[in-house]
Parts: C-alpha cells; structure tokens; sequence
C-alpha cells in the first residue's frame, strides 16, 4: 500500500510538472464576443471550447466572455494587439480599419445566400481575407456565421425598389450603410443600437435592418408590421488570436485552435442557420407579421439601385478581390 500510495504521488507530480511546463498562455486561454448567454451564436462558442478540451486533453481551456465582458471592441482588440487577452469574436466590418479587404463583405447585396457566404469564406478567397490581416497584431482563424440583414417597418410592405421611397430606417453609421438606404430612396438614421426599440416605438424611424434572429429576440416584431427578406447585406463575425499570444504557443497547440475552429465553423452554420428558420416561422406565425420578399425582377432593379455605392467604395486594393468573388459566385 505504502509504494502504491508513493508511485501514485510520483505519477501526479509528474503530471502537475508537464502542465506547469506549458506557458500558462496555452493552458488558460480567454475569448471575449458580444453575443449573449444561451444564444445559438454563444452556443457555437461553447462548441468551440468544448473541442480545444476534446483535442488537448483537457490540458488547454477556453474561458467564454459573452456580452462584451472583457470591454468593447475597441478595448478587446487592443488587448489582443498587446498580448493581454488570447482570442476574440468581432465583426469583420470593425476590422476593416485594419484589412481593407473586409470591406467587399459589407457591401451591398454582396452575397444571394447561404451557399454564396460559404463558397467564398470558407474557400481560399476568405483566407486570402484573414491573412491582410497579418502585422495588425491579430490573426484571424476563421468566420462565423451571423445571418443577412433584412428588413422590418411598420409602414406598409416594401416588396420592390419604390416601396422603399420616403420610409425612415434606422441603420449602422457605417457609410455602406447610409449610402445603400439613401441609394434606395429612404431615408437613413444613424442610431446606436440600444436606442433601436424606442425609436421604432415612437415613430421616430419606421424601420430597421437587423438578422431575423435579433428582430425576435429584441421584440422589434411588438413595434412593427412588415418584414422583407431582403438579405440586402451579409453579417459574418472573424474569430481572432492575439498574433504575440499565437507566437508563443507550439505548433502543436497552434494546429489544436485550427482544427478546433475548422469544426466549429460548420457546427455555429448549422445551428445559427436552424435558429433563423425558426425566427421567421415565428414572425410569421405567432408575431403576425406581413412577410414578402422580392421577385427577381424586383431585385434586380434594387441591385441596379444600389451598384453606384458599390462601385464608389471598392478600391485599388479591394476591387481586385471583389472581382475574384464575383468570378467565383458565377462558376
């Protein structure tokens, strides 16, 4: 008894003494995003965590931070800049400032659906997107999926290019955004998010442009009586490492975060694209709301409407890849 107690102390030493020789960095490692507690997109998170345990052994952990706990965009992306924090999830469009490329993301109508989104950022043009991002001191692993922006007002059915004139939107004060409203003749309202239920309330905006999942779970659907599956703009959110956190970590460790990020971008698909299908029988069904869509040929003079914002934002840099994707979506 007495040797079995003393090889069984002998083999925990030994097993304390191979995790204390990792970095702590690999073996504790945070991730700030800004979805919410139990949301299919904080879910995808979880799976994430759930396989770096799975794939390390439990010898690396992943600690979630949802609801901008670790601060805002700003402050986390510093901090990942600065090596104080290990992995975030953000919108591309906040990173544009830092990977120009970003921008053919945001643009308008850029993608026709779900299969388009994948063919491009799951492909080599969507990794070609992450490495701009390399000297930043960020490195990007892979997207996440976060559905279209459609739209919701409490007007009357916006179902081709003149039911948009004179309608007031509250938009992102991003300029794609502004110019893409202006160009289709409503009127844009810059407006933090926060403030997006009162306004729609008060009729100080008449609509909005938002994923399905958030016109449900924000209960824009209580202020408003007509929905459009627009799917006018795309939303996907780039997980991120610190690049001096990333430089510090095996090539072992290094090919774990890959491969644990490879499986969670096709699971957060599958369950964030479910719980949209969801969100729009819900709208429908129990909200009420008036749902329509555009016929090709109304569409297709929305595109015409919108194609001088395209043309006016892309660039020397970005123009090149955006003609890519285009070529690519047409095979």
């Amino acid at each position: 008894m007495a040797l079995a107690a003393k090889l069984a102390k002998l083999a925990a030493g030994a097993a304390l003494g191979a995790m204390l020789a990792l970095p702590a960095a690999a073996r504790d490692i945070k991730i700030g995003h800004f979805g919410t507690p139990g949301t299919p997109f904080d879910q995808g998170v979880e799976y994430f965590i759930s396989q770096v345990d799975e794939l390390s052994g439990g010898r690396m952990t992943v600690k979630n931070f949802p609801s901008g706990q670790l601060g805002n965009e700003a402050q986390q992306i510093g901090a990942l800049q600065g090596g104080l924090q290990e992995m975030l999830i953000t919108s591309s469009t906040n990173l544009i400032k830092y990977n120009e490329l970003f921008q053919v993301i945001d643009l308008p109508f850029a993608f026709a659906d779900d299969a388009a989104t994948d063919k491009v950022l799951l492909g080599d043009l969507g990794k070609e997107m992450l490495a701009g991002l390399e000297g930043s001191g960020m490195l990007g692993l892979m997207y996440m999926d976060n559905g279209f922006r459609d739209l919701s007002n409490s007007k009357h059915a916006v179902e081709s290019l003149a039911d948009f004139d004179g309608l007031t939107f509250r938009v992102i004060g991003a300029p794609v955004f502004i110019d893409t409203f202006s160009a289709l003749g409503a009127n844009p309202v810059p407006m933090p998010f926060p403030e997006v239920y009162t306004a729609l309330e008060t009729g100080t905006v008449d609509g909005q442009d938002n994923p399905l999942l958030t016109v449900r779970d924000m209960n824009f659907y209580e202020v408003q009586d007509y929905l459009t599956t627009s799917k006018h703009a795309y939303s996907t959110l780039v997980m991120l490492v610190s690049q001096p956190w990333w430089n510090s970590l095996s090539d072992e460790d290094k090919g774990i975060l890959q491969e644990a990020a490879g499986r969670t971008a096709v699971e957060n698909r599958k369950v964030m694209r479910a719980a949209v299908a969801e969100a729009k029988a819900f709208l429908a069904d129990e909200a009420g709301l008036t749902v329509s869509e555009f016929s090709p040929e109304a569409l297709e003079e929305i595109r015409a409407a919108v194609a001088p914002v395209t043309e006016e934002l892309l660039t020397d840099k970005t123009r090149p890849l955006y003609e890519k994707i285009q070529a690519v979506l047409a095979e």
